[in-house]
């Protein structure tokens, strides 16, 4: 997988338009014057206010699997082409990597080494298999020196001080949670909050009240970082007032609770000497301290959001004209992509370092609102997606003073755009005089005139306690002094809430600079994120060792030298290794064909399946917004041909109904009604479709695996038509099938003893959330769980299981225990009634301040499903994390050990030294060959471990990096190494399928009826696939 961060994972749907069946993984109060000063705002009561493709070609040349590459190289400021082919350096020198650190990783090794002898005591479910002690490090592979993406970091200083601080409005005084659940019971609502850019400013006022002696960093929100105790009152309480934009000023309450001591000199002890003091349970450790140094890292550069936009705790972006990075994108695109640089703290063996990577970011465009509107058009679907596009978002308002001819600018945040629905917490709702079309213009909307406090007149020829057209009310205030008279063209904006709408003119608004957005990206957008994110690793390592350091200001910083920070010119090398690929084996004729890897796959050429599935004797064929002409079907007959023939397929040869089934549909029921006249209900129904529509896709995958039990893959009509790399498009599909029915496609030469025993069961799952939605979409959706074991040796065959879990919470309650137990009975069922002896588990990803909770919470569940079936001796567990989402990189520093396309590390590359902590045992592995874009390895860290080290002792790191590089040769659909291992591959695809069978409850234009979330959440596999890979 390359450096495209927003791949479009679901994690948020597919990148570069890929569907499932289609090779691998693509790869994204006020308005106006306030409540009461008629500055522009109307009250809603006013008043007055890519990867490339699975299978490698071998049938002439079909290299591109069902997904495209996705992705050119080269593209916009950066992207893909041009550069060295290594990194060297700002001398040209390659350093070695730190001796220092290399001598206390092997004295560290060495002195544990005496305990692995021991390991043989240990009884299954003993806590000292928790977080276990690195055996050693690996040494298999041929040896390599890379850099890193990491500089080391300087701290001296022994302590420091952090406040948590809690702000309040001054007038509300110290509330009770009981008074302001009181307060909000008798109507008066949601007690004053500062959030955002007020809460910044407020957090900036207070630390400008302090001695100029106290250094203080601060990540503008709830934390401050201090190098002494501060000097406050003895209330703890620092009032400060902030301006208004209608003049006058705001007074908060900011109490600093108790001062947190941080040993930062204890944390440096530790890394050399890794004494945790008896606390091995505690795990990150110093989290506080290390969350500290983060906070302080970025003050500087968050604290100027004029020019440079902070997301989330670790992620910058500068946007001011001498220092932004823009991607291409076309002219009526509503977004832009920057490049930005992300930066986290690191402990690792004897030092402190910093991670700094480069990353992207989808902006809103900073245009007037009528500039956007026109781009867009009026549409009603085209502006219920703007709708969720503007919420949340801070627009910059040129609004009518109360001088004639004079104006004024306020900046506001949005709800979005006026529409129907609007104002239940108003005395009169305002009234939409075209409520069809869900928004409403100044010219059709109405809203009530609420009498002031203070008496005054209302605008002329207006009434108070009346309802008003918007556009008159704007006229009789202002008349055509400011140009109001021509008002009308563009839907009203509300400033406020959906409760109480503050109305505002789109003509007066303009979209701030530097807002990120959480938006789905269009083909041609997601093209244009792949072609400006994939970059050869110098490239970004040059970014990285340049700009990066520029955006986060880690060069002259005064505030750091002030805290005793400092940050290495240079990134760090680390010694690696290249693992070599093991041996692949196909059936040929009657003999063994042994394939050996090439750049990280194969060619499938003259070599059928290695097991085939069950019979598939019945099979037809719906083209979908096509005709079933007589060359489809022709094509139909003849895949069906090359899968029993060449690939040694179980199918029928011939279609049942031989002329297939075509449908346009214009609905849900439409493909519904085809699906239910299909009689006898086909074995295998291949859906032939015009282009790459997901909605039809969609729907195609919730009828067959839910409603039908019918197995379906789907297939792109100019593909599977086109004979130039028809063969090995056909391959490609055929892979898919054979997983399906139960086949096993390839086999290694030869498995690690470990699995080719049969007593060991491998086990992934996931849980994915409804993130990546557009603002106001799935705000009840679930999380989703997927939930994957082999049940051979072979590691062929991977049946699913899926459940929901509630909405963005990543433990596992108690559902897990049934579902694990699902698991173990079917493995039973296929191994001559035995349960497995040993199950390695992959979880994937969870971070590391949720790795004691998957020790804590979910492994309990899967000890509980083991105990209710195995009737004495417990199985063997090791349970390791893998995790996709990080910022490690590693840059080749000599060219011949670089992957001759996009320049990145050699398939097999492994990091377990260098930037990880001596202490734990993780490694980096970069399993695949990365064809476009810098290489992301996969990061594996063993949280229990019952097998490896009583089994091998000194050799089990050995052992375990080989089962997993291994594994991710026997990726079932591909023919080539894959980037994370099978097992928490395909539990993220068991996810992704199950996010599509409940599609209605991420979908922000879905209406779901009272009782029908329950309905749709309930939805299961049908009970004729649900033991089958039917997510492939």
């Amino acid at each position: 997988m390359s450096d495209f961060q927003g791949r479009g994972r679901g994690r948020g749907g597919r990148g570069g338009g890929g569907f499932g069946d289609k090779g691998g993984r693509g790869g994204g109060g006020g308005g106006g014057g306030g409540r009461g000063g008629g500055r522009g705002g109307v009250r809603g009561g006013y008043g007055d206010q890519g990867d490339r493709g699975d299978f490698r070609g071998g049938y002439r040349g079909g290299r591109g699997g069902f997904n495209d590459r996705g992705g050119s190289r080269g593209g916009g400021r950066g992207g893909g082409g041009g550069g060295p082919d290594v990194y060297t350096g700002p001398n040209n020198v390659i350093p070695q990597p730190n001796p220092k650190v290399t001598a206390l990783e092997d004295r560290f090794i060495q002195q544990r080494s005496s305990t692995l002898g021991q390991l043989g005591k240990l009884s299954v479910g003993d806590e000292l298999s928790f977080f276990p002690y690195r055996p050693g490090f690996g040494t298999g592979g041929a040896p390599v020196t890379l850099w890193a993406n990491y500089f080391e970091l300087n701290v001296n200083t022994a302590s420091l001080f952090s406040y948590n601080v809690l702000v309040s409005p001054e007038e509300s005084g110290e509330k009770t949670k009981a008074e302001q659940s009181s307060a909000k019971g008798k109507g008066k609502g949601k007690a004053k909050e500062a959030k955002g850019t007020k809460l910044a400013k407020i957090i900036k006022a207070v630390l400008d009240t302090l001695p100029p002696t106290v250094v203080c960093a601060t990540e503008l929100k709830m934390s401050v970082i201090t190098n002494a105790k501060l000097p406050l009152p003895p209330s703890s309480v620092i009032t400060v007032g902030i301006p208004k934009s209608n003049g006058g000023e705001e007074r908060w309450n900011v109490k600093f609770n108790d001062p947190i001591l941080l040993e930062i000199g204890r944390l440096k002890q530790y890394l050399q000497n890794f004494d945790d003091k008896g606390n091995e349970s505690v795990f990150p450790k110093f989290a506080a301290e290390v969350d500290a140094l983060g906070v302080v890292l970025g003050h500087t550069a968050r604290s100027n959001p004029s020019t440079t936009a902070a997301v989330g705790k670790s992620r910058f972006f500068a946007f001011d004209a001498n220092r932004s990075e823009v991607g291409p994108l076309s002219q009526d695109s509503m977004i832009t992509i920057l490049r930005g640089y992300a930066q986290s703290v690191r402990l690792a063996t004897g030092r402190l370092l910093l991670n700094v990577n480069v990353t992207h970011g989808i902006f809103r465009q900073p245009l007037p609102l009528p500039v956007l509107f026109k781009k867009l058009g009026l549409t009603p679907n085209t502006l219920k997606r703007f709708h969720g596009f503007l919420a949340k978002s801070r627009i910059s308002c040129r609004v009518p003073s109360e001088k004639p001819g004079e104006w004024v600018t306020i900046e506001r945040s949005m709800a979005g755009l006026g529409k129907v629905g609007d104002g239940s917490g108003e005395e009169r709702r305002p009234e939409f005089t075209e409520p069809n079309k869900f928004w409403g213009k100044p010219t059709n909307v109405k809203f009530f005139l609420r009498p002031p406090k203070e008496p005054r007149p209302a605008p002329t020829g207006l009434t108070y306690g009346t309802m008003v057209l918007v556009s008159d009310y704007h006229i009789a205030k202002y008349g055509q002094s400011h140009g109001v008279c021509e008002i009308g063209m563009f839907p009203l904006i509300n400033v406020g809430s959906q409760v109480r709408p503050i109305y505002m003119l789109a003509e007066w608004c303009s979209l701030l600079p530097g807002q990120a957005v959480k938006a789905k990206l269009s083909a041609s957008e997601a093209q244009s994120m792949i072609q400006f994110a994939c970059r050869k690793p110098s490239l970004n390592a040059i970014s990285v060792t340049t700009s990066a350091r520029n955006v986060l200001a880690l060069d002259n910083n005064k505030l750091l030298d002030r805290f005793g920070v400092s940050v290495d010119k240079q990134l760090i090398t680390v010694k690696g290794r290249m693992l070599p690929p093991p041996a692949i084996t196909y059936p040929k004729g009657n003999l063994v064909e042994l394939i050996k890897p090439q750049d990280g796959g194969w060619l499938l050429k003259g070599v059928r399946v290695s097991k085939p599935g069950r019979m598939i004797k019945n099979w037809t064929f719906l083209t979908v917004n096509c005709p079933a002409d007589q060359y489809i079907k022709t094509t139909m007959g003849k895949f069906a041909g090359f899968m029993a023939q060449n690939m040694g397929i179980a199918i029928n040869k011939s279609a049942t109904p031989a002329a297939g089934l075509q449908v346009q549909p214009r609905s849900e029921q439409d493909l519904r009604a085809i699906f239910h006249k299909m009689k006898p209900k086909p074995d295998l129904l291949i859906v032939v479709l015009n282009d790459q529509d997901a909605n039809v896709y969609n729907t195609v995958k919730k009828l067959g695996d839910v409603e039908y039990g019918i197995q379906t893959v789907c297939v792109v009509k100019n593909k599977i038509l086109n004979e130039k790399g028809q063969f090995g498009y056909f391959a490609n599909v055929a892979l898919k099938v054979n997983l399906k029915f139960g086949g096993v496609n390839h086999k290694l030469q030869t498995a690690h003893p470990l699995l080719q025993s049969g007593k060991t069961m491998v086990v992934g799952y996931d849980v994915t959330h409804p993130t990546n939605l557009a603002p106001g979409a799935g705000e009840n959706a679930p999380s989703l769980v997927g939930l994957v074991a082999s049940i051979d040796s072979d590691l062929g065959q991977w049946p699913a299981v899926a459940w929901q879990n509630p909405g963005r919470v990543e433990q596992l309650d108690v559902k897990l225990v049934e579902n694990f137990k699902t698991r173990l009975q079917l493995w039973q069922k296929h191994n001559g009634g035995r349960l497995p002896e040993n199950i390695l588990i992959y979880r994937d990803g969870v971070s590391e301040g949720q790795f004691k909770m998957v020790l804590t919470a979910e492994l309990p569940h899967i000890r509980t499903a083991c105990s209710q079936l195995y009737a004495k001796q417990q199985p063997r567990i090791t349970l390791i994390v893998s995790v996709k989402r990080h910022q490690t990189r590693f840059y080749p520093t000599d060219p011949q050990q670089t992957h001759m396309w996009s320049k990145s590390p050699k398939e097999g590359t492994i990091v377990d030294r260098g930037v990880t902590n001596v202490r734990y045992w993780d490694f980096f592995l970069q399993a695949h060959a990365s064809l476009q874009g810098t290489a992301r390895p996969a990061h594996y860290t063993v949280l229990m471990d019952e097998i490896f080290r009583l089994s091998y002792g000194a050799e089990a790191a050995n052992n375990l990096e080989k089962v997993t590089h291994d594994m991710c040769y026997l990726y079932g659909r591909a023919t080539k190494a894959v980037s994370i291992c099978p097992p928490a591959y395909y539990a993220d695809l068991v996810c992704d399928r199950a996010r599509i069978h409940k599609n209605e409850l991420f979908d922000d234009t879905s209406s779901i009826a009272s009782g029908g979330q329950e309905t749709i959440g309930n939805r299961r596999v049908h009970q004729n696939l649900e033991n089958s890979m039917y997510y492939i």
